[in-house]
């Protein structure tokens, strides 16, 4: 069901026209003649005739490149016809990009739209583009994703020929309201939006006997409220209107615009009368529904929770969730027996399925209207249906009201455990309510997970383990299981396998996934087992190895604010409660102290346990939401408590063990210091390179290409150079035990392989400091960069293959590099992709196109500038406007 919030009615009525927004999806394209669409240029006799003022906008309030300056919006109730005036003012290139279109969305299946005029104005001259052919009719089903099939339309027209500084006029009419909601007239009328307008005029016309009740919200302005041909005339006027941008995360139903609603509806039991009448279907004889009530209660046995318990289960899962809203159906359900024999429904259609079910059975049950987006808001409003967007199901049972979601698939549990999302004030559709209900919602359930560290020492030798077990009760269950059910066991394998592997490198699963499933008790119970070869992380500032633990299950659900001052309320994570509990066995002893941390207040509550005994450590973390939404004031708390919880978050070890540790002390000095002069005196050599001056032609300058094409994927490989040479300082070239390993070879051996490895290092950092010259070269399409960066790469196929020969060769470094097979398959690889390098280097065109300037850019940069002004001089003459324009655009283009 699509019920609309007063939000989403405002887009249908207002934003429609001031966004604009074009949605294709799976559209097919008309002729735009038909489909309630036509083209008559006699605007309504009705309408009041407005004066525009030609308002004009600053800058600063300007976005998208244009602007409303003014917006017409006038509405008579008796006709049903809405009429729309609009003047867009385009002040950029940007504007005619995002506003150089038009698009209308309405439903012909009780609306026809009716289009009036469509004028650019250039000045005072004025070129009219309303021509039906220009229209393309588009079948518009943007909520077809979300299984809601609506029958809606968009009218589409690109405009010719719009230039910065036009002005788009145009006018239309859109006639007839859908006939589910009867004579009575609801709307909403904003005075402000996401953008400020120049002006604004909106009226609603009326019949004197119409009793309207009106409510301004956030001190709108009253309408000036007079007579008018027999009719009352309520008008709004504005200019200049204030813009809001939204903030991040806020509550779906903040919402700090100007409004007045208006509603012809004096109180709830009129709205649950409509309700009742556009849900009873009277004469309703279902052999298929009394068939299904029979099957029901043979398996009940006589027992009406273990009943009510099937056909909610029944609804939930086995009808599936489609709507096919058009017209009156938009709001009113199908039969029972219809969405029973298709086996699918919409929210409205499941729920009043299930109200039927129940009634086999004289279980009391009733259609409730909820609004998903207002939820707690719902009570501020008038009386309407349109304040609604979801229908759900009350159940009377045992003097206890109990609520259920028909749309939520996989729900499991007793009838005790039933729940409901928090929709806030909801309307029960029982005959004689009046008045809205607070839906109590308590879902219960947990996530606790048990992660279970076996950490290996820093020796490589052997692989640590992580076992997770997790454990989800009630709405948790619910969620896993419909993810599962969605997902498949083997795809949410592989997903929780791809989440770890972004904590630990080269993660790998050690067993496959174990899943318990205890409906009756809604638990699931998840078992995951990994093997992490390399979780030692080496620190870049002291070279230390550690291992970080993360909670993650709490990060997850924090908010995090970045604005320091915010006048607008925090939407949370609601309903939360986890539980991450991390026990770690490590290698080594540790000493540390325990401790406690504890932040709570009216919103949520954070604790963390650590303990520390010999070799096992114990992070326990919990984390619950007790409300949905802070308001402004107390945002600030908030951050200081955001800051305390998330740098409790992560917990390091330091790796203690002498001798597979500390870097530093098992650091082979002369190792470093080659390194270091070879960083320098490399440096030095490479600096006089790139400063070496060479020749130049400047047409070659004037037409050389931008990056682009091959050279992208030339770009990457140009710029991983460094880091891919890097991986000499993760290798044990710097260890010293590493170097005295290689005495087991023998003395001879020792001393050729000492002084193999010393050249394969030094070669490292050589082709290390080359790499970025390089780069440097390919970013300033450097002349000298193919024939240079080819040199590299031949040095680089060559470190290549001796770095290959002498580690297979040695055959004594097991931790240094892979095994033999994988090696000379990775050495082939590489040469092949280098040879492939150069020869593209050599035989691109764009490449001597591209790689055109020499150093320095100084003289580069003159010789343009000179080139180019002699070519504008040799070809000014004097224009007219249209040509000054192109020479304009031409200086731009420089």
């Amino acid at each position: 069901m699509s019920f609309l919030t007063l939000r989403s009615y405002h887009t249908i009525c207002l934003a429609i026209s001031l966004l604009l927004l074009i949605i294709f999806g799976n559209q097919v394209n008309v002729s735009a003649q038909g489909h309630g669409f036509s083209i008559n240029k006699h605007e309504p006799s009705w309408i009041v005739k407005v004066e525009n003022k030609n308002v004009k906008l600053k800058a600063k309030d300007v976005s998208d490149g244009y602007y409303l300056s003014l917006y017409e919006n006038q509405n008579h109730a008796e006709l049903e016809e809405d009429y729309t005036h609009i003047i867009r003012e385009i002040v950029s290139d940007a504007g005619v990009q995002n506003a150089s279109q038009i698009s209308i969305t309405y439903e012909p299946g009780f609306q026809k739209l009716v289009f009036h005029k469509i004028l650019i104005w250039r000045g005072s001259q004025k070129v009219d583009q309303l021509k039906a052919g220009k229209f393309k009719v588009i079948q518009n089903e943007k909520d077809l994703s979300k299984f809601i099939y609506s029958a809606t339309y968009d009218a589409f027209l690109i405009l010719d020929d719009v230039r910065k500084g036009d002005r788009i006029e145009y006018a239309y009419t859109i006639k007839g309201n859908n006939p589910i909601f009867g004579k009575k007239h609801v709307s909403m009328y904003y005075t402000e939006g996401s953008s400020s307008l120049g002006q604004l005029y909106m009226n609603l016309i009326a019949g004197k006997d119409r009793k309207l009740n009106l409510k301004s919200f956030n001190k709108a302005e009253a309408p000036e409220i007079t007579e008018r041909d027999g009719y009352k005339l309520y008008e709004w006027t504005s200019t200049l209107t204030k813009t809001y941008r939204t903030k991040d995360n806020e509550p779906s139903w903040y919402n700090p615009l100007k409004r007045t609603q208006v509603t012809e509806y004096n109180n709830w039991n009129e709205v649950v009368n409509w309700g009742l009448s556009v849900n009873d279907y009277p004469d309703l004889k279902s052999p298929l529904l009394n068939k299904k009530i029979q099957d029901f209660k043979k398996q009940a046995a006589g027992n009406e929770k273990k009943y009510i318990e099937l056909a909610s289960r029944f609804v939930q899962d086995e009808i599936r969730y489609m709507g096919i809203e058009m017209g009156m159906y938009s709001h009113r359900p199908n039969s029972p027996e219809k969405v029973l024999s298709q086996r699918y429904g919409d929210c409205k259609d499941k729920s009043l399925l299930l109200v039927h079910l129940l009634k086999g059975l004289n279980i009391k049950a009733y259609m409730v209207y909820a609004g998903t987006d207002l939820t707690l808001a719902t009570k501020e409003y008038l009386p309407s249906p349109f304040v609604f967007n979801h229908v759900i199901v009350a159940i009377d049972y045992n003097n206890r009201r109990t609520w259920i979601d028909p749309t939520i698939s996989y729900q499991r549990g007793k009838f005790n455990d039933f729940y409901a999302p928090d929709y806030g004030y909801v309307l029960v559709i029982k005959p004689g309510n009046n008045t809205l209900e607070k839906l109590i919602s308590k879902p219960e359930g947990k996530l606790v997970a048990e992660l279970t560290f076996n950490i290996s020492d820093t020796s490589g030798t052997k692989n640590s383990t992580l076992v997770i077990h997790s454990r989800y009760t009630g709405n948790y269950a619910d969620n896993i299981r419909s993810e599962i059910a969605e997902s498949g066991t083997d795809g949410i394998e592989k997903d929780f396998l791809e989440y770890y592997g972004k904590y630990y490198t080269d993660t790998e699963s050690s067993s496959p996934l174990e899943i318990k499933d205890n409906e009756d008790d809604n638990v699931v119970e998840i078992t995951e087992s990994y093997e992490i070869p390399n979780i030692w992380v080496r620190s870049e500032e002291d070279n230390q190895q550690y291992v970080n633990f993360y909670a993650d299950l709490v990060s997850n659900e924090l908010r995090k604010v970045s604005a320091k001052k915010r006048s607008e309320p925090l939407a949370l994570r609601h309903p939360v409660n986890v539980e991450q509990n991390i026990t770690v066995y490590m290698p080594y002893m540790y000493d540390e102290d325990s401790e406690v941390i504890k932040v709570n207040n009216g919103q949520y509550s954070f604790e963390l346990n650590r303990e520390n005994s010999t070799n096992e450590a114990t992070l326990k973390y919990k984390y619950k939401s007790l409300s949905a939404y802070m308001n402004a004031d107390q945002i600030k708390a908030y951050n200081e408590d955001y800051k305390k919880v998330d740098e409790n978050l992560s917990y390091y070890f330091m790796a203690k063990e002498p001798g597979s540790v500390s870097v530093r002390a098992d650091t082979n000095s002369y190792a470093v210091m080659a390194g270091i002069l070879t960083v320098v005196f490399s440096t030095f050599f490479f600096v006089k390179l790139y400063k070496k001056r060479g020749h130049f032609d400047v047409a070659q300058l004037a037409s050389a290409l931008s990056i682009g094409g091959w050279l992208t994927l030339m770009a990457i490989r140009v710029v991983l150079g460094p880091l891919i040479l890097s991986k000499v300082f993760v290798l044990k070239l710097f260890d010293d035990t590493f170097w005295k390993s290689l005495n087991e070879l023998g003395t001879y051996k020792a001393i050729i392989y000492k002084f193999a490895f010393g050249a394969d290092l030094i070669a490292h950092f050589v082709l290390f400091v080359f790499s970025i010259l390089c780069i440097f070269l390919f970013v300033n399409r450097r002349e000298s960069f193919p024939r240079t960066y080819i040199l590299f790469t031949k040095l680089m196929i060559g470190l290549t293959i001796f770095t290959s020969v002498i580690s297979i060769l040695s055959n004594k470094l097991l931790d240094l590099y892979a095994n033999i097979g994988y090696q000379i398959g990775l050495t082939f690889f590489s040469i092949i992709i280098s040879i492939a390098v150069i020869w593209y280097l050599k035989v691109s065109k764009r490449v001597k196109e591209t790689f055109v300037f020499t150093y320095p850019e100084s003289e580069c940069t003159k010789a343009l500038i000179q080139y180019y002004n002699k070519k504008l001089t040799a070809s000014a003459i004097p224009t007219t406007a249209p040509d000054a324009d192109k020479n304009e655009k031409q200086h731009e283009n420089i």
